[in-house]
């Protein structure tokens, strides 16, 4: 199970987390002492989006069109790393 380092450039805040983890970016991050935006924590509202600059994993993303996605923007409620990750929260499509 590799293990990424997770940076949230904006409020220069990391931490490191397991790809497997049964825990997405926005719950580690919370842990973490950040308050970031979110609502339904399953990716149908969109509103915990943020743009990653690395791999993410992310299932359940809904509300991202493709071109979203490749552009480097996940819903961090069901993401998780799959490398290390510059994620930038104030950063939306």
């Amino acid at each position: 199970m590799p293990e990424h380092t997770v940076h949230f450039v904006n409020e220069d805040v990391s931490f490191e987390m397991d790809e497997d983890s049964p825990d997405s970016i926005l719950d580690m991050a919370e842990k973490h002492g950040l308050n970031l935006q979110y609502q339904c924590r399953m990716g149908h509202c969109g509103m915990c989006v943020a743009r990653a600059e690395g791999e993410v994993r992310q299932e359940d993303a809904m509300m991202l069109t493709e071109d979203e996605k490749a552009e480097g923007y996940c819903l961090t409620c069901v993401a998780r790393p799959l490398s290390d990750l510059d994620v930038y929260s104030d950063d939306t499509p």
